[in-house]
């Protein structure tokens, strides 16, 4: 019989690629009981990275926590394109990069700021109902759609002719593969998203997150409640 969690608070996850984010829900609700539970933003199955799960009374805070900042690491390759602008989708052409890297810092602040980005035809985002994912692997018509994203910083970490590691700070509702392919176009290549990474969600810091692979170690309900994060605590999660 599955433990009744009381407690109420925040569980920062390190999320692997592979896994849905959805399915770090279902193992909690695979060992324990609660009244409530949910996360702050999806990660895509092959993005990684910092998963904050809300449970009980903190499932009430979801909406205000996912306005706060969240901060991704993005290594983009240049060279060709994929269908779904990350390497799960087949190539769908191929390039070799023609741009200097001496570009790219000055085409990088293009991106900053609030601007129109095209939202990607494999994406949850939903058209009558239906998520544009399901539409597009039925290869059904989609007509491009835009929203307004809003980026605050972005930061090159590391690159050669092939790749560029960017850190992005950015709002709710960014898209990190469109905009690698976005900022692949803006220097005349093609490009995707080799791999992403969220690190903040607001305060909340991947540093101090627990491995996926300890919940599935997880024996006994003391063990989940050592590690929530209490709502009014005051404790500064990272």
């Amino acid at each position: 019989m599955k433990q009744n969690f009381i407690s109420s608070g925040w569980l920062p996850i390190n999320k692997p690629e592979g896994v849905e984010s959805f399915g770090v829900i279902r193992e909690l609700k695979f060992r324990f009981k609660f009244s409530k539970i949910g996360f702050v933003g999806t990660l895509d199955p092959l993005a990684s990275g910092l998963l904050l799960v809300a449970v009980n009374k903190a499932t009430k805070l979801i909406s205000t926590m996912h306005l706060k900042i969240k901060t991704y690491k993005v290594r983009i390759f240049f060279g060709a394109q994929t269908k779904t602008q990350d390497i799960e989708g087949r190539y769908v052409d191929y390039k070799y990069p023609s741009h200097a890297i001496q570009e790219r810092a000055s085409k990088l602040k293009y991106f900053i700021g609030a601007y129109q980005q095209k939202i990607p035809i494999f994406s949850a985002h939903k058209i009558k109902g239906k998520n544009f994912y399901e539409l597009a692997r039925k290869e059904e018509f989609l007509e491009e759609r835009f929203k307004q994203v809003n980026v605050h910083s972005l930061k090159i970490t590391n690159q050669n002719t092939n790749f560029l590691d960017v850190t992005i700070d950015c709002e709710t509702g960014f898209y990190v593969r469109s905009f690698a392919e976005e900022f692949a176009k803006s220097l005349g290549d093609l490009g995707f998203a080799m791999s992403i990474i969220r690190t903040k969600i607001g305060d909340f810091n991947l540093s101090h997150s627990i491995d996926f692979q300890n919940i599935l170690d997880f024996s006994d309900i003391n063990d989940l409640d050592s590690r929530i994060v209490p709502i009014y605590s005051g404790r500064h999660p990272g």
